[in-house]
């Protein structure tokens, strides 16, 4: 039984991997960090705890230490227009904080951790590369990309990184939904419930070669577990 932090579950995809992790038997706890109260419906669930928070780029020692027997972080958080502190600040805070707790709780062999992130198909980790559209935002996450996997290179075998780079996201229902799904093809749009059910694997330990996944294998492997799960 895994205990699973996240964030961003008021949003979209968040609020879909909050109902994923509620509902896999795998799952012992769900540790949801937020600004804001979750619906009442959601709370009553006795596997969540919700962490109300007002910074995401302070990580105190009295917050994580509770929960430094974590398994997984997904860290679903996420903006369109290239906020510095959501898509690189609060992220990295988050990393380095976690690391340091486990360091000093764990002096010695640490357990495996694993930290999913969400990124996105259009990022762009050479911060020299001329962009003609959304520069900012797809900078800022390729940075991310490269700074997330060099701390993770450097903590290895206990800290795990998988980057996901879905397409656009689209609505698990509706056929609007459906339409954009057959204009847009399966290189660039990915159904919530496949994304969600996709990076709650890998934090249980579903393996994959590569540290960044494309969208391409996210709609393989998500439509696969939709497929073989009751909860997905």
């Amino acid at each position: 039984m895994v205990k699973v932090l996240l964030t961003g579950a008021t949003g979209t995809i968040g609020g879909a991997a909050l109902e994923q992790c509620l509902a896999h038997p795998d799952i012992s706890t769900v540790v949801a960090f937020t600004r804001r109260k979750l619906p009442d419906k959601v709370t009553s669930d006795p596997k969540l705890h919700v962490e109300i928070m007002k910074d995401f780029s302070v990580w105190p020692e009295e917050l994580l230490n509770p929960h430094r027997d974590a398994g997984a972080m997904i860290w679903a958080m996420g903006d369109y227009v290239g906020s510095e502190d959501v898509t690189l600040q609060y992220p990295l805070a988050f990393q380095n904080a976690f690391i340091q707790i486990r360091t000093q709780s764990s002096p010695g062999e640490k357990p495996p951790f694993i930290y999913v992130h969400l990124s996105g198909k259009l990022s762009v980790p050479d911060q020299s590369q001329k962009l003609y559209f959304m520069q900012n935002p797809r900078k800022l996450k390729g940075l991310h990309e490269t700074l997330a996997i060099d701390l993770a290179e450097s903590h290895k075998p206990w800290f795990h990184l998988y980057v996901v780079r879905p397409g656009g996201v689209l609505r698990d229902k509706g056929w609007t939904a459906s339409l954009q799904e057959l204009a847009m093809g399966r290189s660039w749009s990915v159904r919530a419930r496949e994304l969600s059910a996709y990076m709650v694997y890998l934090a249980l330990g579903g393996e994959e070669p590569d540290t960044v996944v494309m969208n391409e294998r996210i709609v393989e492997k998500g439509r696969e577990l939709v497929g073989l799960y009751a909860w997905a």
